[in-house]
C-alpha cells in the first residue's frame, strides 16, 4: 500500500483534468484554491449555471413548431420569483417589446457603447 503526503501536488485525469489537490485544498485548472468551506457552494452554483443554459436555450431563436401544452406555473402565489421570466420581462421592457400603450410615445432611450478599446500591452 502506498503513502500519498497531502503536501505533494496530486493532478486529476480524465474529465477532471487539470483539477488536483496540493497541500489540503483543492485547486481549478486556473489556478484558483479551493478552500474545504468553498465547496459547500457547488450546488448553488450548479443550479445558477443550470437555470442560465435553460435561459439562454429559451432566448434563442428557434423555428416556428406547433405549441407545446402549457403548464402550471410553479411560482404563481408565492414570494419566489423565476429568474428566467424576470430577466426575460426586465429585458421586454427595456427593448420596448412588449405590448405598449398605443397613446406611448416611441421611446427616446439611446444606449451608450464605449469607444474603441485600447492596445494591451503583450
Amino acid at each position: 500500500m502506498s503513502e500519498m503526503d497531502p503536501h505533494d501536488r496530486i493532478d486529476m485525469t480524465g474529465p477532471w483534468a487539470g483539477f488536483g489537490f496540493q497541500g489540503g485544498h483543492m485547486f481549478t485548472p486556473e489556478g484558483h484554491q479551493l478552500e474545504p468551506c468553498d465547496m459547500a457552494w457547488w450546488s448553488l452554483t450548479c443550479n445558477i449555471a443550470r437555470e442560465w443554459r435553460l435561459m439562454m436555450e429559451e432566448a434563442r431563436p428557434r423555428p416556428l413548431r406547433s405549441a407545446a401544452a402549457g403548464k402550471p406555473h410553479p411560482a404563481k402565489n408565492s414570494s419566489v420569483i423565476c429568474l428566467r421570466d424576470a430577466l426575460r420581462k426586465r429585458r421586454e421592457r427595456r427593448l420596448g417589446m412588449g405590448d405598449p400603450d398605443p397613446a406611448a410615445d416611441a421611446s427616446n432611450v439611446v444606449h451608450m457603447r464605449r469607444g474603441p478599446r485600447p492596445g494591451t500591452r503583450g
